[in-house]
């Protein structure tokens, strides 16, 4: 068998795959924030169905449409500071 000589990056190589890494972390952090967002809406819909419609469950539906709000809110500033500091990385390193 050949010996495989071990390639080494290129400093811009590197900033490449640096940035390509952070990219895919924000995309997975944002993607796990929208999901709880999401199940928050879940229940507090759910709560408004039970208050509205009688059926039987715990809880206060105003308590559960606060904290929709507040993840939500949460989540869009999270994302947009993510985002730009993805964008301001891309510039620095002239993608």
């Amino acid at each position: 068998m050949p010996e495989e000589k071990e390639k080494k990056l290129t400093k811009t190589e590197e900033q490449k795959l640096h940035i390509f890494f952070i990219e895919k972390v924000i995309t997975l952090i944002t993607g796990a924030m929208g999901l709880v967002a999401a199940l928050a809406w879940n229940d507090a819909m759910r709560k408004l169905f039970e208050r509205v419609f009688g059926t039987q469950g715990g809880g206060d539906v105003t308590a559960m449409f606060i904290y929709a709000i507040i993840v939500t809110a949460a989540v869009v500033m999270v994302t947009y500071r993510l985002t730009r500091f993805s964008e301001r990385l891309k510039k620095k390193n002239g993608k």
